[in-house]
Order: C-alpha cells, then sequence, then structure tokens
C-alpha cells in the first residue's frame, strides 16, 4: 500500500520532529545550521560526483524550473488580483503557490518511493530550486527596493551551492576525490534525508495558525492541485518520460516552502498567512500526494 510505503513514513518522522520540538524545548536553529552546513551539501556533493545527469536532461529541468516558478507566479499574481488582495497578502500569497518544499520534504518523499535510482534527477532539482528559493523568493517577500545583487549575494551563501561547484569541478577536471572522502559524504548525506524531516518537524512546531481559512484553501489548492496539473503539462511539453517523469511530478507537488516564512518574519510580509499555508498544506498533502502516487504508478 503506497500510502503505507511511502507517505506514512515522511510523515511519521516529521510528527517525530513535532513532538521533539514542543516536549524537549530543543533548539531548532542548531539542528537547521547542521542540516544546512553540513549534511545537505554532503547529500549534494555525494550524490553528483556518482550522477550521470547528462547535460541534455540538465537543461531540460533548469527550463521546466523556470517555466515551473514563473507560470505559478504569474497565476498566483492574477488570482490576487481577481480576489482584490493588498500588496502584502499578495506577497504571501504568491509565495505560498510558488515556492515548493522540494528539500525537507520533496527529497525523501522521491526516495521513499522510487530508492535510491532517484537521486540522480532529485538532487538536481533540489539545488535547481534553490535558486528562486534564493533570489526571487526574497525579492517577493521585501517588494520594492530589494536589489537583484543582494538577492543573488544571498544565493552564493546558500552552503549546498558550495557542493554542487566542488562536484563541478571534479567532473570537469576528470577528478576522483579519495574513497575517505566519498564515504565521509556519503554517510553524512544519507543522515539528511532523515534529518530533513525532523527539522520540518521541528520548524511546523512553532507555526500559530491565524484563522484566514478562505486564503489557507486558496493558496492550498493552486500550491497542491494546479501545480502537479501544470508539473505533469510542463514534462510532457519538454520531453520528459520514465522514472524522471515521475520524479519531477511528485517532487514538484509537495507541500509550500518553509523558508520563504523566515523571510516573511524578516521583512513583515503576512508571516501569519505564510505559516498556516504551509501548515495547511503540508497537512492536506497527505491526500493529494497519495493519489499522485497512485496515478503515476
Amino acid at each position: 500500500m503506497l500510502f503505507v510505503q511511502v507517505i506514512l513514513p515522511v510523515f511519521l518522522i516529521t510528527a517525530a520532529g513535532f513532538v521533539f520540538a514542543r516536549k524537549s524545548g530543543a533548539d531548532l536553529q542548531s539542528l537547521a545550521n547542521s542540516v544546512l552546513y553540513l549534511f545537505a551539501p554532503s547529500l549534494v556533493f555525494s550524490a553528483l560526483i556518482k550522477s550521470h545527469v547528462e547535460s541534455d536532461l540538465l537543461g531540460r529541468l533548469a527550463l521546466f524550473m523556470a517555466l515551473y516558478t514563473a507560470l505559478l507566479c504569474l497565476l498566483a499574481f492574477l488570482t490576487s488580483r481577481w480576489c482584490k488582495f493588498d500588496s502584502d497578502t499578495t506577497r504571501a500569497f504568491t509565495l505560498t503557490t510558488s515556492m515548493v518544499n522540494i528539500g525537507n520534504f520533496g527529497l525523501p518523499l522521491v526516495f521513499f518511493a522510487y530508492g535510491e535510482a532517484s537521486l540522480d534527477v532529485s538532487i538536481v532539482l533540489f539545488v535547481l530550486f534553490n535558486i528562486p528559493l534564493g533570489t526571487l523568493a526574497i525579492l517577493i517577500a521585501q517588494g520594492q527596493g530589494v536589489k537583484w545583487k543582494t538577492a543573488l549575494n544571498n544565493t552564493l551563501k546558500i552552503p549546498i551551492f558550495y557542493g554542487v561547484a566542488l562536484a563541478i569541478l571534479c567532473k570537469v577536471f576528470h577528478l576522483q576525490p579519495p574513497e575517505f572522502i566519498l564515504r565521509t559524504t556519503g554517510l553524512l548525506g544519507q543522515a539528511a534525508i532523515p534529518l530533513m524531516l525532523v527539522l520540518l518537524g521541528m520548524q511546523l512546531s512553532r507555526v500559530k495558525i491565524h484563522e484566514n481559512w478562505g486564503f489557507f484553501g486558496l493558496s492550498t489548492a493552486i500550491r497542491l492541485l494546479i501545480g502537479p496539473l501544470l508539473a505533469v503539462a510542463l514534462v510532457g511539453l519538454l520531453g520528459l518520460d520514465g522514472l524522471t517523469r515521475k520524479i519531477v511530478i511528485l517532487q514538484t507537488s509537495t507541500p509550500s516552502a518553509v523558508l520563504p516564512l523566515l523571510y516573511t518574519i524578516r521583512f513583515g510580509t503576512r508571516p501569519d498567512l505564510v505559516s498556516g499555508t504551509i501548515l495547511f498544506s503540508t497537512l492536506c498533502s497527505a491526500f493529494t500526494l497519495t493519489a499522485l502516487l497512485y496515478w503515476l504508478g
């Protein structure tokens, strides 16, 4: 049963992180930093070193990321105009519908569904979608007054890109890292997947719901219903098939990303709406992702 084999483990580990944070009062920032600076870069490096993703596929995945993000942003903007949202609500709505939890939630989900064979493509997607998360999400959250240079500098501070750079250098110059380096990064990378879910649960434990169910429902519907339909259309347009098609659709049909919440708290862009949608969409995804897994086969 797909729900028990794939979806339930994801939510059980997330729930464990949620309960652990509530009961222990553990320091969330320390775990977040260890995942951000140690485990995730190791996962990216070790996976990319062993990957065989061709340049043609990489280009199509990058184009998918750009089109998917741009079209969802456009849909969010048009929907906000139709609903007559104010500027802050529009920015919150755009963040919750266009920014995908492709890492903390998406990577473990795809790994549980398709195993190690999925890591090549899912890691590339993880890296690619961190580009809009580190640039566009900041621009949207802050609104007017932020510069692209500032956003790009913030992106370059994301540690996983250093793992990407090292892996690319090794590939380009045909350098084989020593076995002890591969084993070390491999073990650290294996720890990243469950830790990402624990971290997600701990982050969700801090979310406070302020009743605005119309906003939550509408943004969740776009994220979990329209998002997968758009992904299906784009993979067909770009000629992605087989296991790659399944990975791309599943990993980009996940709930709203958590990282934009930090931006909205910093810039005061309706964090109440963003946090509520993150929690609501995560809970609802148990049903939508189960149905999607059955459909993908």
